[in-house]
């Protein structure tokens, strides 16, 4: 069944670059809508760009999400912040909150007046409050130094308080409970009997979230620059654009669909652009080396024909590869759970973007760069604009043996009757 399928689709003769000009304006159109849904709308930042925390549980008996939810409601979370992860009846739950300081200002304010209360309201001097490794309060204080344990003393009835000596003088670091401390403590009074244990926790600064997302997206643009250096040096030129563009076109759609979705745009995200560029960039390339190959053997032919010729003969290949990737993709995003299936759903999506873009994005960009590439020359080298007549004529190509042959006859007999 497979082979003969195969050759069907070896039969084919598609005429792709005649849509050259509607595939074209569509994609533009999808690539600008994407950008302005992009700035617009917003996409939903996951914790590793927002800063936050994202706190593992599993519950040793039964334990529904709702009664997750409705314990954490006293916090002030909402609903969505709470996930299951994986099978049911494992009872695991993902709480996800993107607030790096919540719960936090709460117990700073309750820390300062518990000292004003018993040093004097004018004992503290400023204070230092870093919520980026958790929640750590530095307290300056005027008059005669004082210990520790004394400001420990003050806040012995709140659980988990460390108070340190600090570097600079009169100076006392008080590390308050974390945010892990403060949920557990509300589960456990709300759901009596419930035992659990924390599976995991993740905690991102918000300093730290904004340059991981600076870094994610410098790493995509990048790799974009250097595809266009590889394919301008491993083929043409006049090739390189159409790679770029394509890609450009498979990130920008697939980060408007996580927009209209809103999807959590986090890390494995980036991840997900990238093995994108990489899928659509080794797809263009098989495609750009047969359109190389055949026009070194069909010299005669014009592009539009070599690029309708090398599309159709790897056409086979093209889809082969797309459909058992799509089918392993699919497999991950169906039952692979929530923890894997946002990247297996930008991967299914890239691969359908990615291999349309092969083919009527990259391919015909190159007959488009043939024709101004000749103007271009002119004005980079300082000639200004070809004219008309020969921009119809685009570059010319090399002359066959025949031809070269025919040439040289024609030179010798001009030679000889003269």
């Amino acid at each position: 069944m497979f082979e003969w399928a195969k050759r069907r689709i070896n039969e084919l003769d598609v005429d792709f670059v005649r849509w050259q000009v509607p595939t074209w304006i569509t994609s533009l159109t999808l690539v600008v809508l994407s950008w302005i849904l992009f700035a617009a709308i917003g996409p939903n930042w996951g914790i590793d760009f927002t800063g936050g925390t994202e706190i593992m549980l599993q519950f040793h008996d039964d334990t529904q999400i709702t009664d997750v939810r409705h314990a954490l409601k006293d916090l002030g979370l909402a609903e969505d912040s709470v996930q299951q992860v994986n099978d049911p009846s494992e009872h695991e739950f993902a709480i996800r909150i993107q607030d790096a300081t919540f719960g936090s200002k709460e117990m700073k304010a309750d820390v300062e007046s518990r000292l004003k209360k018993a040093f004097g309201d004018d004992w503290i001097d400023f204070t230092k409050f870093d919520a980026e490794v958790g929640a750590r309060l530095a307290v300056h204080y005027k008059g005669d130094p004082v210990t520790p344990q004394q400001v420990a003393a003050v806040l012995s009835d709140i659980d988990g308080v460390v108070v340190q000596l600090g570097r600079e003088d009169r100076e006392v670091v008080i590390k308050m409970p974390g945010l892990t401390q403060q949920i557990g403590k509300e589960i456990n009074s709300v759901m009596t009997g419930h035992k659990f244990a924390v599976l995991s926790v993740e905690a991102v600064g918000p300093k730290v979230g904004g340059e991981l997302r600076r870094q994610g997206f410098i790493s995509v643009f990048a790799t974009l620059a250097l595809v266009l250096l590889y394919v301008a040096f491993r083929f043409e030129l006049a090739f390189a654009p159409g790679a770029v563009l394509a890609l450009v076109h498979d990130v920008s759609l697939t980060a408007g669909v996580f927009v209209i979705t809103q999807r959590e745009f986090d890390l494995p995200m980036i991840g997900a652009l990238l093995t994108i560029v990489g899928y659509s960039l080794n797809d263009t390339i098989v495609i750009y080396d047969r359109i190389r190959e055949n026009k070194e053997r069909y010299r005669r032919r014009d592009m539009r024909e070599l690029i309708n010729v090398s599309i159709n003969e790897t056409l086979s290949r093209t889809l082969a590869t797309s459909g058992t990737t799509i089918l392993a993709i699919t497999a991950f995003l169906f039952m692979g759970g929530p923890v894997i299936e946002d990247f297996a759903f930008a991967m299914t999506f890239g691969i359908f973007v990615g291999t349309y873009s092969t083919i009527y994005v990259a391919s015909p960009m190159i007959l488009l760069m043939q024709r101004i590439q000749p103007w271009l020359t002119r004005v980079v080298a300082g000639g200004g604009a070809a004219p008309a007549d020969e921009d119809e004529q685009g570059p010319e190509r090399p002359l066959t043996q025949a031809e070269q042959r025919r040439r040289e006859r024609a030179q010798h007999d001009g030679a000889s009757s003269v």
